[in-house]
């Protein structure tokens, strides 16, 4: 049975089985990220994830032309290398156990919103559009969205380190 429809059936628009599906999407895909990259590399995850932005800005154009999704997978090429290389890249220590169990998903789905934002920023806006409706769309694409997920992980790191303290 379709989402909207069972939100209609509540008296409730289809738009906000539209943001359901999105938050439940992306509960699941934060889930699986944490999983995957593991809760004492998260911080490290965030440094690639902002090398590798920075990477991308000076690659020339003529390198980049030769695919239409040139810069989504050099940038994944990017933080996929840089994520293995990281033991022998970087000296970085996290103090005492790590973050707590809430903080640890908080900062998971943080940086899945902000991977998000890239790739689909990244993407051409009709192939984005077949990915995400165009409400939604908005949040990954629209500049200050876009600029909101780059502050985002970094502010919930100041605000996580100060309330430690």
């Amino acid at each position: 049975m379709q989402l909207d429809k069972i939100f209609m059936n509540f008296g409730l628009a289809s738009g906000a089985a539209e943001m359901a599906t999105l938050a439940l999407v992306l509960l699941v895909l934060s889930t699986l990220f944490w999983v995957l990259i593991g809760r004492f590399r998260l911080h490290n995850f965030l440094i690639n994830i902002y090398i590798s932005l920075a990477i991308l800005q000076f690659i020339p154009s003529d390198i980049m032309s030769f695919t239409r999704n040139s810069s989504i997978l050099f940038f994944l090429i990017i933080v996929t290398l840089l994520t293995l290389l990281n033991p022998y890249l970087f000296d970085i220590h996290q103090s005492g156990s790590g973050l707590a169990l809430w903080q640890v998903f908080m900062m998971s789905f943080l940086e899945v919103l902000l991977l998000l934002s890239i790739i689909i920023s990244a993407l051409p806006a009709k192939d984005a559009a077949l990915y995400i409706s165009k409400n939604s769309l908005v949040y990954f694409t629209y500049p200050w969205w876009k600029l909101a997920w780059i502050i985002a992980p970094l502010a919930f790191l100041v605000f996580v380190k100060r309330r430690d303290k």
